[in-house]
């Protein structure tokens, strides 16, 4: 599989983590010869931020505009392109295992859901009581 360990930087984690969406933009820029000057010209952005975008190890945060801008500018500069390029072939997905270990402890939404609930309780509580007390 294409699964690159790294190492997390969360605090309380200590496990080697498998990134599970993996950001292809190096090797479609290599199978097209498209360089990466080329690339920054046509999008109007630096040489450095192109750079920055095709080292990236997993996707990083394109909103739907830019995405399309940078596909488009890929399939324009591609040499011998025998289909367009889409936002798929810069994403590579594998699935996440099920009840992985490490994966209550990274994003955990529900602890933090349950810390605020516990403080909106406890605040409420005390509310309660005030207004008990002031009757």
């Amino acid at each position: 599989m294409f699964k690159q360990p790294t190492a997390s930087k969360l605090k309380g984690v200590e496990s080697v983590c498998l990134t599970l969406i993996r950001w292809r933009l190096k090797e479609i820029m290599a199978r097209y010869n498209i360089k990466g000057v080329s690339l920054a010209s046509r999008l109007d952005v630096g040489p450095n931020a192109i750079s920055a975008l095709r080292n990236a190890k997993t996707m990083p945060r394109l909103d739907g505009v830019a995405l399309n801008s940078l596909c488009n500018a890929l399939n324009e500069l591609a040499q011998d392109l025998d289909k367009p390029i889409t936002p798929t072939d810069l994403l590579d997905y594998s699935q996440d295992p099920v009840n992985a270990p490490e994966a209550n402890n990274l994003f955990s939404l529900r602890g933090r859901h349950s810390k605020k609930t516990r403080k909106s309780a406890t605040l409420g509580q005390s509310i309660d009581s005030d207004a008990a007390n002031a009757s």
